[in-house]
């Protein structure tokens, strides 16, 4: 499926950011599929505009700060700061090229190389939380919902992988899957069930929850 939509960017790229775009498509290590105005197009594993409206992300995040848990390609960082937001992303990687767009598009956006078990209060106070496709990853989920209750004083937002029945099941249900990756650099842990991870939330201290949405993930085929 093609998709079309608003660029990731108004600018169009620099010499310094097509140099930077084609070298990681040749290395193929990004993560989130990123497309310019003038045709600059980063390819990765996932396009996450596909599913933006599973994100409830304000359109208009002006004055807001946000911060972005596990940015990896650094697609929800750069929306919400194309939306208006003063924004903080964090990941256990190196991601030295989210600096460089965000540099490049002129977008107050922050990476700092932090594991989300390190945030707490002293970290900030933001708005708006995004943690996208990261429980799973991490061997304690409810230690992750209490981190980013620590930095969140408004709205979070948090996607992960759930059983196949978690829309119809009533329970709390959390399902250890402990598969680890081929080339070893990390593990899929955790499915949670909705009513599961709505009462997580609730337990960190989150005054409501939203209804769920449930949406399938999938990778590009030209990947």
């Amino acid at each position: 499926m093609t998709m079309t939509g608003i660029p990731i960017c108004a600018r169009p790229a620099s010499d310094r950011l097509a140099a930077q775009g084609a070298a990681m498509n040749a290395r193929g290590d990004n993560y989130h599929v990123l497309e310019f105005p003038d045709g600059l197009r980063l390819e990765g594993d996932y396009d996450m505009r596909r599913y933006l409206r599973h994100y409830p992300i304000p359109g208009d995040l002006t004055g807001m700060t946000a911060l972005d848990i596990g940015t990896a390609g650094g697609f929800f960082a750069l929306e919400m700061a194309r939306r208006g937001a003063t924004v903080t992303a964090i990941d256990i990687w190196p991601w030295v090229s989210l600096q460089i767009i965000a540099e490049e598009c002129q977008y107050p956006v922050t990476y700092i190389q932090k594991s989300v078990y390190a945030l707490d209060s002293s970290f900030g106070q933001f708005d708006v939380v995004v943690c996208g496709s990261l429980i799973l990853h991490l061997p304690d989920p409810f230690g992750v919902i209490r981190a980013i209750s620590s930095v969140c004083k408004g709205t979070a937002i948090v996607a992960t992988a759930c059983p196949p029945d978690s829309p119809d099941d009533p329970r709390p249900v959390c399902e250890f899957i402990a598969d680890a990756a081929s080339d070893g650099e990390y593990w899929s842990y955790w499915t949670v069930g909705a009513e599961a991870l709505r009462r997580m939330f609730m337990a960190a201290g989150f005054a409501r929850t939203s209804p769920p949405s449930h949406f399938h993930l999938r990778t590009e085929e030209t990947r």
